[in-house]
């Protein structure tokens, strides 16, 4: 494997992690907000491919101390909502 490969290799896995650990913040935002059945009746009704756009206007993305929604957590965070189930 070369040096580049390499790099390219860890860098993916570390971002993976980090998504990983924010994952329970999403989900946890997503509990305490006081808007959470409209939010997730949008995020229902949203065609699947639409869903991660769904959760990151919901803002429960958006992790404290950032601007913007981040694209990669919004998809893991859509796993354990149980959107089934809601």
């Amino acid at each position: 494997m070369t040096g580049g490969s390499a790099n390219k290799l860890a860098s993916e896995m570390a971002r993976d992690q980090v998504i990983a650990a924010l994952v329970p913040i999403c989900h946890d935002m997503s509990r305490t907000d006081n808007q959470r059945l409209a939010k997730l009746a949008t995020i229902q009704a949203a065609t699947s491919y639409k869903r991660r756009d769904a959760v990151m206007d919901a803002g429960w993305a958006t992790m404290p101390g950032s601007d913007s929604p981040n694209r990669d957590l919004a998809k893991a965070c859509i796993e354990g909502l149980n959107l089934d189930a809601s």
